[in-house]
């Protein structure tokens, strides 16, 4: 995402109305490992996908995520 990433983003969905919508987020990227993005992925245990990535994988985590239960 130009000028904005997934540590900035996560925080702003996350809130009183839609607690649960933070875990139904899928971040998509290019190289995590040894950045800072490893550890907040990490440390979030948010959803990801290492580009590039097949269709089928993606369709896969998009129905796992979508089957969630919600918290209460």
């Amino acid at each position: 995402m130009p000028r904005v990433d997934g540590m900035h983003v996560l925080p702003r969905c996350s809130s009183a109305i839609i607690p649960d919508a933070a875990r139904r987020i899928l971040f998509v990227t290019g190289d995590v490992a040894g950045t800072d993005a490893e550890q907040f992925l990490e440390e979030t245990g948010c959803r990801w996908l290492a580009k590039p990535f097949r269709l089928r994988d993606l369709l896969r985590t998009a129905q796992e995520i979508l089957r969630l239960k919600p918290r209460l």
